[in-house]
Protein backbone atom coordinates (compact mmCIF):
# COMPACT_ATOMS: atom_id res chain seq x y z
CA UNK A 1 0.00 0.00 0.00
CA UNK A 2 2.72 2.18 0.71
CA UNK A 3 4.41 1.26 -2.99
CA UNK A 4 1.14 2.02 -4.83
CA UNK A 5 0.32 5.48 -2.77
CA UNK A 6 4.41 6.93 -3.47
CA UNK A 7 3.41 5.66 -6.97
CA UNK A 8 0.49 7.96 -7.56
CA UNK A 9 2.18 10.83 -5.18
CA UNK A 10 5.53 11.26 -6.60
CA UNK A 11 4.38 12.40 -9.99
CA UNK A 12 1.66 14.73 -8.22
CA UNK A 13 4.45 16.46 -6.29
CA UNK A 14 6.86 16.83 -8.93
CA UNK A 15 3.90 18.29 -11.12
CA UNK A 16 2.71 20.53 -7.87
CA UNK A 17 5.03 21.33 -5.37
CA UNK A 18 8.59 21.33 -7.75
CA UNK A 19 10.64 19.89 -4.92
CA UNK A 20 14.19 20.71 -7.13
CA UNK A 21 13.21 24.41 -5.56
CA UNK A 22 12.65 24.23 -2.39
CA UNK A 23 15.42 23.97 0.34
CA UNK A 24 14.65 22.45 3.70
CA UNK A 25 16.40 22.77 7.00
CA UNK A 26 18.14 20.52 8.69
CA UNK A 27 15.71 20.21 11.28
CA UNK A 28 12.96 19.62 8.53
CA UNK A 29 15.09 16.83 6.95
CA UNK A 30 15.94 15.10 10.44
CA UNK A 31 12.30 15.26 11.46
CA UNK A 32 11.46 13.19 7.91
CA UNK A 33 13.91 10.64 8.55
CA UNK A 34 12.56 10.60 12.12
CA UNK A 35 9.14 9.84 11.21
CA UNK A 36 10.18 7.34 8.62
CA UNK A 37 12.31 5.47 10.41
CA UNK A 38 10.07 5.48 13.88
CA UNK A 39 6.56 5.95 12.62
CA UNK A 40 6.69 3.80 9.86
CA UNK A 41 9.39 1.28 9.55
CA UNK A 42 9.77 0.12 13.21
CA UNK A 43 5.86 0.26 13.48
CA UNK A 44 5.54 -2.28 10.47
CA UNK A 45 8.39 -4.65 12.50
CA UNK A 46 6.19 -4.08 15.75
CA UNK A 47 3.01 -4.84 13.54
CA UNK A 48 4.31 -8.08 11.60
CA UNK A 49 6.16 -9.29 14.80
CA UNK A 50 2.74 -8.68 16.80
CA UNK A 51 1.01 -10.80 13.98
CA UNK A 52 3.56 -13.49 14.53
CA UNK A 53 3.31 -13.87 18.26
CA UNK A 54 -0.36 -13.10 18.94
CA UNK A 55 -2.07 -14.15 15.64
CA UNK A 56 -4.81 -11.66 14.08
CA UNK A 57 -7.15 -11.77 16.67
CA UNK A 58 -4.63 -9.92 19.27
CA UNK A 59 -3.18 -7.89 16.84
CA UNK A 60 -5.96 -6.30 15.92
CA UNK A 61 -7.75 -6.53 19.59
CA UNK A 62 -4.77 -3.45 20.71
CA UNK A 63 -7.11 -1.01 18.24
CA UNK A 64 -9.90 -1.19 20.53
CA UNK A 65 -7.70 -0.24 23.34
CA UNK A 66 -6.92 2.76 21.89
CA UNK A 67 -9.74 4.52 23.15
CA UNK A 68 -9.96 3.30 26.94
CA UNK A 69 -6.46 4.42 27.35
CA UNK A 70 -6.50 7.68 25.57
CA UNK A 71 -9.57 8.39 27.62
CA UNK A 72 -7.79 7.16 30.90
CA UNK A 73 -5.05 9.78 29.88
CA UNK A 74 -7.52 12.17 29.62
CA UNK A 75 -9.09 11.59 32.96
CA UNK A 76 -5.76 11.40 35.04
CA UNK A 77 -3.66 14.15 33.02
CA UNK A 78 -6.34 16.78 32.30
CA UNK A 79 -8.82 16.15 35.25
CA UNK A 80 -11.76 14.93 32.56
CA UNK A 81 -14.32 13.08 34.42
CA UNK A 82 -17.11 10.69 32.92
CA UNK A 83 -20.45 9.97 33.06
CA UNK A 84 -21.56 6.58 34.27
CA UNK A 85 -22.44 5.02 30.86
CA UNK A 86 -19.36 6.01 29.44
CA UNK A 87 -17.39 4.25 32.80
CA UNK A 88 -19.72 1.02 31.63
CA UNK A 89 -19.03 1.41 27.90
CA UNK A 90 -15.23 1.59 28.59
CA UNK A 91 -15.47 -1.63 30.80
CA UNK A 92 -17.51 -3.63 28.08
CA UNK A 93 -14.24 -2.45 25.70
CA UNK A 94 -12.16 -3.90 27.98
CA UNK A 95 -13.90 -6.88 28.88
CA UNK A 96 -14.93 -7.42 25.58
CA UNK A 97 -10.72 -7.54 24.63
CA UNK A 98 -10.19 -9.79 27.39
CA UNK A 99 -12.25 -12.20 25.83
CA UNK A 100 -10.98 -11.86 22.22
CA UNK A 101 -7.26 -12.52 23.06
CA UNK A 102 -7.15 -14.31 26.51
CA UNK A 103 -7.00 -18.00 25.75
CA UNK A 104 -9.53 -20.27 27.03
CA UNK A 105 -8.29 -23.31 29.53
CA UNK A 106 -8.49 -26.67 28.13
CA UNK A 107 -9.52 -29.11 30.36
CA UNK A 108 -7.92 -32.62 30.44
CA UNK A 109 -9.88 -35.17 29.68
CA UNK A 110 -10.73 -37.62 31.92
CA UNK A 111 -10.27 -41.32 30.69
CA UNK A 112 -13.49 -44.01 32.39
CA UNK A 113 -11.30 -47.19 33.51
Amino acid sequence: SLLAGAAVLIPASLMVEQPWTLSPSQSSVLALLALAVFSTAAAFAIYFRLIQTLGSVGTTAQAYLRVPIGVAISVALLGESLSRTAWIGLACVVLGVAAMTIPARRQASVKPS
